[in-house]
This record gives C-alpha cells, structure tokens and sequence, in this order.
C-alpha cells in the first residue's frame, strides 16, 4: 500500500513626504498587503531600498539599513510570487552582510530564505548549498535559532528524499528531531512533525519496523498534546499503513478506523485527507476480500464529514 500523503481598514501610513524609519519597513509593507495594497506595499519597499543607497553609514546603525530593506522587499517579492527580483534583493543582501562581525544570525535567514524560494522554483542544487551554508552559520551561534535549524534541516532532508538518497535524508531529519526532542519537547508539533517525517521515510525506504516506531511516537505524542485533532488521524492513517504492509490487519483496520473517527472531529477541512484515508482502508479490506467491510467503508465514505 501507499501513503496517501488573511476588514477594511485604515493604513497607518505617514504622510509620503516625511521621512519614515527605515526599521518600520516591514509593518508599513505588511500593513499594505494586509489591506491588498500590493502595489503600496512594493512602493514602500522600493522606496526605502532607495532611500537605503542614498543614505551614509553613521551611528544610526545605517551600515545595516541596505540589507534590511532589500531582505524587506525580497520577501514582499517572495510572497508575492516574483521569485526573479526576490533571488536578486536576497542575494545582494547577503552580499553586504557578508564579512560583518557578529552576523551570523542574519546569514542564516538569508541563505535559508534563498534556500527556501530556490527550492520553490526547481533549483534544486542551488538550494542544497543556500541550506547548507545557512545551517552552518546557525550552528555556530552563541544563541541557538532552534526553528530556523529545524525547518532547514528538515527542508533539506525532504530534497535528498526526494532524490532517494536515504542516508542524507535519515542524518538530516534526524538531526532536525535531536534538536526539536531537545529543546521544544516530545510533544511539540515540529518534533512530532518530524517523528511522522522520519516515519514516511523509513516506509518509503521498506524499513517497516522503524517506520512503525516513529509513527507511534508521533502519535502518542499528538495525542498528549491535543491541540489537533487532523495531525492525530494523520499519524493513525500512516501507522495504519505501515502495519497493513507488514501483514498485522487487525492492527491496521484498528487505526484506520481511528484515523477516520479523528477526521470526522477535525471537520470539512480535512475532507481530502479523511477520502485518502478511506480508500487506503477499501484497499486492505479488498485484498482480504472482506466484502462486508468494503462496502461498510464506501457508505462511510459517500456520507464524507
């Protein structure tokens, strides 16, 4: 079997021809789009990239106004989907960052969210060393950026994946879990994210009884959390799955069931994931001719949430 797997209102804008903070650059772009202002909020971000280039270093801390406002508008870009001109402000960002004291942190974000966007576009090798080279700024940190570890590490461990190179993948993610395990908890989302991320893995690779095992610490683990109820039936439907491959039906039809009880409390908006659970579950059922049982799941089914 396989697993199925933001009221109107008004801008708080000054007036255009009174000076503006420079560090009020992303509220001022997030106010615009919040009120779908989109060419306002690139208004604003050219203009204060602009203004950026005309300014002098000085004790304002204005040797770092530049990368602020091209990293400001990058992700303007990004969100808005113009992934050539938010490649362009990330890198030329990182450019004048780099080489400066005690920047580190700023590196990390940078080559994380170049990462990410070349990711988005299919650069996929371009986004491997933007990982890469984030990761190793973020570790040597003083103070851990715990997340941006764990959402890199994790990004990566999904391309190497993809490309079906199990070894890279099963170091990346579990890095990514040590220090999720570590420092947000067992039962944190991420790190039972992670334990399910790990899971598929294993299962994708045939290496059954660890995927087994790390569905059921993601389970268990979003059980004890409890804040939701679709990661729940997620991790019933997965583990449901690896036990119908090794042949424990009663197990699997056990979480199955589970899973689809999970999805009904989760409501409308899990309606996909709830048919891709039934039809994973009609399948089981199929290869061990239990008729009775398949036709009970196609009313289930047809009724949905």
């Amino acid at each position: 079997m396989e697993n199925a797997k933001m009221v109107e209102q008004q801008l708080p804008f000054v007036e255009r021809d009174e000076p503006v903070d420079w560090r009020e650059t992303d509220s001022l772009i997030g106010a615009a789009e919040q009120v779908g202002d989109v060419g306002e909020a690139k208004r604003i971000a050219a203009s204060a990239v602009q203004a950026a280039r005309e300014a002098e270093s000085g004790d304002d801390g204005s040797m770092y106004r530049l990368p602020f406002c091209l990293e400001s508008r990058a992700n303007l870009f990004n969100r808005q989907g113009d992934f050539g001109a938010a490649k362009e402000d990330y890198l030329e960002a990182i450019s004048c960052v780099e080489g400066q004291p005690d920047e580190g942190d700023t590196l990390g974000r940078l080559y994380g969210n170049l990462g990410f966007l070349l990711e988005t576009i299919g650069e996929e090798d371009e986004a491997i060393g933007s990982y890469e080279v984030a990761l190793d700024y973020l570790v040597q940190l003083k103070e851990r950026q715990v997340m941006d570890e764990i959402r890199l590490a994790n990004n990566l461990a999904f391309i190497f994946s993809a490309r079906d190179d199990f070894d890279q993948a099963e170091t990346l993610f579990l890095k990514a879990l040590k220090v999720a395990h570590d420092k947000l908890g067992p039962t944190d989302p991420d790190t039972t994210g992670i334990f399910n991320n790990i899971g598929a893995l294993y299962q994708k690779a045939g290496h059954f009884e660890q995927a087994r095992e790390m569905h059921s610490m993601a389970l268990e683990g979003r059980k004890d959390d409890g804040r939701s109820p679709s990661d729940v039936a997620q991790s019933h439907g997965n583990l449901a799955i690896v036990l119908a491959e090794e042949g424990d039906e009663q197990g699997a039809r056990e979480h199955f069931e589970s899973a689809l009880k999970a999805f009904q409390r989760a409501g409308i908006d899990w309606l996909e994931d709830f048919e891709a659970v039934c039809e994973n579950y009609l399948q089981l059922l199929h290869n061990v001719g239990d008729d009775v049982g398949e036709e009970r799941v196609r009313q289930v089914l047809s009724k949905g949430i």
